[in-house]
């Protein structure tokens, strides 16, 4: 586990025999009413021997054998039980292989070795059946998916030496070239190609030996030529396919992709769809198998084949893991060729299973092997580590030497340079590119269990903040405050959303950005305002008759930038507010305008970030009602818009026609000076309250009118504000009255009558002059 490769379980591939016991033949009489019988009495550590009748010639006091005692089910599911034999008790039986299940003969009872111990189950003495490891194997250890990888890992933890199976060729005269021809079209689909010609075999049943090789690793045994194949994948990790010679047109071999409405019958039976990603082995008519993942029908190796190619090939990783997920296709191969095999391994590889099948099949080898190269495969040529460095992250006090050492366990050739050490990985790993990745080598290989535990040295530095997030939290404490609840959507819009809010053609936010793979396929856009999103989760909380909704969401938006480079992304709050049927008991009059609630959210939004906000009226928004929507401003810097909904864009939304929304640029806020709280003790001594009524234009904004009175009323004034607004009966047509509620308060005296007249006076006048406001 410490070194990466888990064990998850040990099985055995042969039969259980753990209920036999080993017994010693104390005693062997003839049997008294049978002339072929013996009976013997069975030593099994249990103190007094036990009489077993015994049919086999060659058993007789002294040997160690396998005894079933009564109660034992044998591996062909005979049950014993405590019988007589012509006779005479026996207690038991002693076994011969057949009955062990290890083979046919049955001629003599299984003689044990001197040694065995009385009474010791017969597995601890008796070889039945191979051991079998399950190993656990990280995603970056392809090179692990073989005997030949474990066994590498297993030499680099615990010494030894790696030996191969057996690879060499015995060769006919006969050239394989002249037989087949390979070529690569896609040259950075297929790195390497190798291809062999076995010629006179015949296909059959494999040895009882291969089969059972190929059952400890859950291979079902097909034939003695695809068997053999198979083997080779589990030991060196190379996957072959073996093509019938006389099903591929003219001998000729090409790699190349699919062509557009090419079909494959594969293996499975199943006719597959190519596409033009899809890389596949072709000959001079017809593709032939898919490469790296399942081979075709129409040239699979038969029971009357005689003549195969044996293919042994080098595919770039990403085209055999898009082809297998596209088709549901997962097999042992496709598994390996994902992961990456070894580029130097694929000529070995064929020419071991070139001389099994010869061996198995009695076929003869073609002389020579037919190859063709693609691009050059990608890997790592040199690698540069740092002794020190090495030291400082692992906390360790290794020397170069030992570093050199445990790398060269693992076939990582190094030098020593002033550079540190200069490292090339050997052709098997594909997962080492960087330093980090031969450091957490020499980790492994030295033992996690033997770098010292130590406490990191870091200064501690006081971690900080962007300014914006403390402008992200106050801003969503505060609609939450008023009652707004947070939703969170994906940033992605439907650009027909952006139609339904009738946006110009020169609007910025008509310039979207696409998603390769959106999660919903309308939806393919990055969005450049937040209102689609908020509305349509405003739709679904109405169509579930949740009347009055309130909702809010601080997010990005992308704004599209030059061809090439990445999209601006703007920080912005949106809130949505609307207001339904429902009906309020206690309410005995008609409910203000939804735009004025959403005028003091929006302040007390800015209010939050310590910015004075302005309302002024006229926002050119297109989704906005013309006479009822705003703009919202700091000092005379715009921040965001806010207002009703025209009635056209609610319907097409299908959300209620009373619905409001505010939309703040958080970017732009963040870079706005604010303005520090100051606390003032409350005065103990009387208001003073003024009402003015004044007479002025219509179209004159009730804001800068408020603003100006703040200034020119004086220091005195704590507070002014519009309680009401009356067009009608008694004032001229295009005007209307605002009345205003002045306070003035000292904290430090009482204000006089005289003093209070005066600085409404002059309120009156500027009114009169800048205005031109008369008052009611």
């Amino acid at each position: 586990t410490l070194a990466g490769l888990e064990i998850e379980e040990i099985l055995r591939s042969g039969r259980d025999l753990s209920a036999l016991r080993v017994g010693h033949v104390v005693e062997r009489e003839q049997h008294p009413n049978a002339d072929r019988l013996s009976y013997c009495q069975v030593d099994l550590g249990d103190g007094e021997p036990v009489g077993i009748v015994c049919g086999a010639p060659n058993v007789r006091a002294g040997l160690k054998v396998a005894v079933a005692a009564p109660g034992t089910v044998l591996p062909d599911g005979t049950k014993l039980k405590k019988s007589k034999i012509r006779g005479v008790t026996s207690l038991g039986m002693i076994c011969s292989e057949r009955e062990l299940g290890l083979s046919q003969e049955h001629e003599g009872i299984l003689v044990l070795p001197e040694d065995a111990p009385v009474g010791a189950p017969v597995t601890d003495v008796l070889d039945a059946g191979d051991t079998v490891l399950e190993v656990a194997i990280m995603p970056n250890r392809g090179d692990c998916a073989s005997l030949l990888g474990v066994a590498r890992e297993l030499r680099a933890h615990y010494g030894g030496q790696v030996t191969l199976p057996a690879c060499e060729v015995e060769e006919g005269r006969a050239a394989a070239a002249e037989r087949v021809s390979v070529s690569i079209e896609d040259a950075a689909g297929c790195h390497h190609y190798v291809a062999r010609v076995v010629t006179g075999l015949s296909v059959g049943p494999s040895p009882d030996w291969l089969q059972e090789k190929l059952a400890a690793v859950g291979v079902r045994s097909i034939n003695c030529v695809v068997d053999a194949t198979n083997l080779v994948l589990a030991e060196l990790g190379q996957p072959l396919h073996a093509f019938d010679l006389e099903a591929v047109a003219n001998g000729e071999v090409r790699v190349r992709s699919a062509a557009a409405g090419e079909t494959l019958e594969t293996l499975d039976g199943q006719v597959r769809e190519l596409q033009a990603a899809d890389l596949v082995i072709a000959d001079a008519e017809r593709p032939i198998a898919l490469a790296g993942v399942m081979g075709g029908a129409h040239s699979e190796v038969r029971d009357g084949t005689t003549a195969i190619l044996i293919e042994s090939a080098h595919f770039a990783p990403g085209r055999i893991r898009h082809t297998g997920r596209r088709l549901g296709l997962f097999t042992d191969a496709s598994y390996r060729f994902e992961r990456g095999v070894d580029p130097e391994g694929v000529a070995r590889a064929a020419d071991r299973a070139a001389r099994l099948i010869a061996e198995l099949a009695g076929g003869t080898v073609l002389a020579g092997r037919v190859e063709a190269r693609g691009d050059a495969c990608p890997r790592s040529e040199r690698v540069v580590v740092s002794v020190a460095h090495v030291n400082r992250l692992l906390g360790t006090e290794l020397d170069s030497g030992t570093m050199r050492e445990v790398l060269a366990r693992l076939d990582i050739a190094c030098q020593e340079t002033d550079e540190g050490l200069v490292c090339t990985p050997p052709s098997h790993r594909h997962d080492l590119w960087r330093p980090q990745d031969l450091i957490e080598e020499i980790a492994r290989i030295h033992g996690y269990d033997r770098i010292p535990a130590t406490l990191p040295k870091a200064a501690m530095v006081r971690p900080g903040k962007p300014a914006s997030w403390g402008h992200v939290a106050a801003v969503g404490d505060t609609l939450r405050a008023e009652g707004v609840t947070e939703v969170l959507c994906f940033p992605f819009l439907d650009p027909s959303d952006l139609d339904a809010l009738e946006l110009p053609e020169d609007d910025a936010r008509r310039h979207t950005l696409g998603v390769k793979n959106p999660i919903i396929e309308r939806e393919g856009r990055l969005r450049t305002t937040l209102a689609p999103s908020l509305l349509r989760r405003l739709r679904d909380n109405h169509n579930r008759q949740v009347d009055s909704v309130r909702l809010f969401e601080v997010a990005r938006v992308f704004e599209a930038q030059k061809t090439g480079e990445l999209p601006r992304e703007i920080l912005r709050a949106g809130v949505v507010l609307g207001r339904g049927q429902d009906f309020q008991l206690w309410e005995t009059r008609e409910r203000p305008p939804l735009f004025f609630e959403a005028k003091g959210v929006a302040l007390r939004v800015l209010a939050s970030l310590g910015l004075e906000g302005r309302v002024v009226g006229g926002a050119e928004e297109p989704f906005l009602h013309p006479g009822a929507s705003a703009s919202l401003q700091v000092g005379r810097e715009p921040v965001g818009v806010l207002g009703e909904l025209h009635p056209e864009i609610a319907t097409r939304f299908e959300v209620p026609e009373s619905t409001a929304w505010i939309d703040l640029d958080l970017s732009k806020i963040s870079g706005l000076p604010r303005q520090e709280s100051r606390y003032s003790e409350v005065s103990k001594h009387p208001r003073v309250r003024r009402d003015l009524a004044v007479v002025m234009d219509r179209d004159q904004p009730a804001a800068a009118v408020l603003d100006a009175i703040r200034k020119q009323a004086g220091s005195n004034l704590v507070n002014v504000e519009l309680f009401d607004c009356y067009e009608g009966k008694g004032v001229p047509e295009g005007r209307r009255s605002l009345a205003f509620r002045l306070v003035f308060q000292r904290t430090d005296r009482t204000l006089t009558d005289a003093e209070v007249t005066k600085a409404t006076d002059r309120v009156v006048q500027m009114l009169a002059h800048r205005f031109g406001g008369e008052l009611r």
